[in-house]
């Protein structure tokens, strides 16, 4: 018995080895990180177990299944059984949003934007008419969630752990309303408003 578990002990070792000397099985190549089936950006600032750190966001397409094939379907979220809205949550545009902050931008700055569950934050962007600015987008939420303002041709899917930038401009008076089309009627949406 004990020269059956040494040969065992002796055997694995054999294969073990030579597989980390040779550098093992072929890698993979790394389509599924994000949920999104993208590749990882070229060089990462930082990786880990679970890959690089952050994704980029991308361009919806239009076949409507990035978020059908990735996210956890549509009687979760945004489809037939939305999730109710926050108790504190607010009225844009004749729609229920969940208020997670209101800033105020000058023109030509940036702004860091999170994603999450069911709510942009901050949700409400004050600025004067016309102004341009950058939004950095960051998903920190554990689905597919999305940025689209419509008559500005913005309209990107951002991953699990995406991370980019969107430049927006301001109306020239009133709101223009931005949602994520996955959770808008679970109140991920928000507004850029008009302040003198």
């Amino acid at each position: 018995m004990q020269r059956t578990k040494i040969a065992a002990i002796v055997l694995a070792i054999g294969l073990v080895v030579p597989a980390c000397q040779s550098g093992g099985t072929p890698r993979e190549p790394r389509a599924g990180y994000g949920m999104m089936g993208i590749s990882p950006p070229g060089s990462p600032a930082r990786t880990s177990l679970l890959g690089p750190e952050t994704f980029p966001c991308r361009t919806e397409t239009g076949d409507g299944g990035s978020y059908t094939r990735y996210g956890v379907g549509r009687m979760r979220r945004g489809g037939l059984e939305p999730e109710k809205l926050e108790p504190d949550h607010i009225v844009i545009d004749g729609h229920g949003v969940n208020l997670h902050g209101a800033r105020r931008v000058v023109d030509g700055g940036t702004i860091e934007m999170e994603m999450d569950e069911d709510y942009f934050g901050p949700t409400v962007l004050k600025g004067s008419a016309g102004a341009t600015v950058t939004i950095e987008l960051e998903n920190e939420g554990i689905r597919t969630h999305n940025f689209s303002v419509p008559g500005q041709g913005i309209d990107l899917n951002c991953g699990v752990r995406a991370r980019d930038e969107v430049e927006v401009v301001f109306p020239r008076s009133g709101l223009l309303s931005f949602t994520c089309k996955f959770g808008a009627t679970s109140g991920m949406r928000g507004a850029l408003v008009v302040k003198g």
